[in-house]
């Protein structure tokens, strides 16, 4: 996978503005040597005044800078990675030292602050190889469950691109209507396929050999879990 790209400019760009602090520090150390009228204690008044205003009015700016230090340090996720905070999910596409860039599946920018990735919980979709997927299918005018349950992982598991190892699995969630021999299941399989394209394709192949199994009564709806 891609390597994360660093924000060498805004490296650069923070240790230039702590080398401009120091110089303004000593230019103003030695116009108070220079200039006896001009007290230690009058330096020290305008530093903290000085100080206590710029930490207000950069306080974002710095816990973004900081926060985005830290994730190119520690790289939780990269470039080309896919990830979810809050309502925002897509693939990274750079990441700077105050905000990261995301393209979402739709094909929008989202600029998401550092410090906002760096204090909430994120999803990275494709930190790991294998992923599973899930589907809930609600059977109908089921006569043998054991017999629709070993059909289905049967069907699931001869379809391109799902693992045999984890092996599919089929979950009864509910036997709410044993009248009519209504059962609601769970569908669960693994792929090597992360990404949020491959998971829609996984899907379909999924369900499409599923629904061509079963009989069309069996099959009552079905929805994504």
């Amino acid at each position: 996978m891609k390597r994360t790209k660093r924000d060498v400019p805004g490296i650069i760009a923070g240790t230039v503005l702590t080398g401009a602090a120091t110089i303004l520090l000593g230019f103003l150390v030695a116009f108070s040597v220079v200039a006896p009228s001009f007290q230690a204690s009058d330096l020290i008044k305008i530093l903290g005044i000085s100080g206590v205003a710029i930490g207000f009015a950069f306080q974002n700016i710095l816990q973004n800078f900081l926060a985005g230090l830290l994730l190119l340090w520690a790289e939780p996720f990269r470039i080309g990675d896919e990830i979810k905070l809050d309502n925002y999910e897509g693939s990274v596409e750079e990441i700077q030292t105050r905000a990261t860039f995301i393209k979402t599946y739709d094909g929008r920018r989202v600029v998401i602050p550092n410090a906002d990735l760096f204090t909430h919980p994120v999803t990275v979709n494709t930190a790991l190889d294998i992923r599973r997927w899930e589907y809930d299918l609600n059977l109908k005018g089921t006569q043998n469950l054991d017999e629709a349950r070993a059909v289905i992982i049967k069907t699931v598991s001869r379809v391109q691109g799902v693992l045999s190892d984890p092996a599919p699995e089929v979950l009864v969630l509910d036997l709410s209507d044993l009248d009519s021999k209504a059962a609601k299941v769970r569908v669960l399989w693994w792929t090597k396929a992360p990404r949020q394209h491959e998971m829609l394709t996984s899907y379909d192949r999924v369900l499409t050999a599923i629904m061509q199994t079963l009989k069309p009564r069996t099959v009552d709806r079905s929805r994504a879990a």
